[in-house]
């Protein structure tokens, strides 16, 4: 289901670019009109910036909009009810390691297709969850590649490669601010 914040889903992966009106039509395979009428609540938010040119309309995020990071979240947990209803795998996986954790995303060729070799899993948390990543290993035959770390240690190459292609399991505000506030 598409909704009004589902919109945002477009520039997760880079909040600078520009879309013309015809790429959200592309992206979301929605007719022309629906799209405007949408993208219109965003501009009269405040949330996305109009820009006309000749003949066409493209939008950008306005950055200095104070509830943008709410939107993204929304934006972000709309992502991730979609990605675990549709992948069975992930959800169990969900299921076992949301309630052990608070931060944890998961990044890379997982998202894109359903034939992937591994699960890449980034853990921002002091508490110990490897049992439970090792049993799910064993009991599923998947491979998963765990970056557990502490927020401090992650490098902006690693948060950029992750902003391109994620989802976040859990605690979808701190990875907002984490991924899309430049420091």
């Amino acid at each position: 289901m598409v909704t009004f914040y589902t919109y945002l889903e477009i520039y997760l992966d880079d909040l600078n670019k520009q879309i013309a009106l015809s790429e959200f039509e592309k992206h979301f395979n929605k007719p022309h009109q629906t799209i405007k009428n949408q993208i219109r609540t965003l501009v009269d938010a405040n949330i996305l910036i109009e820009e006309k040119k000749i003949r066409s309309l493209s939008y950008k995020i306005n950055k200095d909009n104070p509830k943008l990071n709410d939107y993204l979240s929304i934006c972000e947990k709309e992502k991730m009810f979609k990605f675990i209803d549709e992948r069975p795998l992930i959800r169990q996986l969900y299921t076992l390691i949301a309630p052990k954790t608070k931060n944890i995303l998961i990044f890379g060729s997982t998202i894109t297709t359903e034939k992937f070799n591994d699960i890449d899993l980034l853990i921002i948390s002091e508490k110990d969850i490897k049992n439970i990543i090792t049993n799910f290993e064993t009991t599923y035959s998947v491979k998963i590649h765990t970056i557990q770390t502490n927020q401090k240690d992650l490098t902006k190459t690693l948060l950029t490669e992750i902003r391109k292609k994620h989802i976040i399991l859990k605690n979808h505000d701190y990875f907002v601010e984490l991924l899309y506030n430049e420091n």
